[in-house]
């Protein structure tokens, strides 16, 4: 694996925000990973703009419990708005039309950490194509 290098964007937003950490965003970067892996990815269309070029979207991950067959839900939120989308009551706002606005933003998140070298090119070829499962 590549020597993992945030871009300068990421860092300054790390920076600005005191109680988030470049590891903390490695670590919410890795369980994104494994659950878009294990197709654990939720993503919950919050509102369409009525023109239909924007959508809110709401991205989870449930996290199993082994020992009690339960678990939690795994929010990204921080990690999202470190990566640059804008977030507003806990959703990002994605512009676009004409294509599976869900599909291109787990495809654009895959390549951001592609190039940081948090992924492998090969990882990247199969885990871009991956869609979150969509409520």
């Amino acid at each position: 694996m590549e020597t993992i290098a945030l871009s300068n964007e990421v860092l300054k937003v790390i920076k600005a925000n005191e109680y988030y950490s470049d590891e903390h965003f490695i670590s919410d970067a890795n369980q994104w990973v494994k659950a878009i892996e294990q197709g654990r990815i939720i993503c919950s269309v919050v509102s369409v703009s009525k023109s239909g070029m924007s959508r809110k979207l709401k991205f989870l991950s449930f996290e199993p419990n082994k020992d009690t067959q339960s678990g939690y839900y795994r929010q990204y939120n921080t990690m999202l708005k470190t990566l640059g989308y804008k977030m507003k009551d806990y959703s990002i706002t994605v512009n676009g039309c004409g294509m599976d606005m869900i599909f291109h933003t787990n495809y654009s998140i895959i390549h951001d950490f592609k190039r940081m070298g948090i992924i492998t090119n090969e990882q990247c070829n199969t885990l871009c194509q991956m869609t979150p499962t969509t409520i």
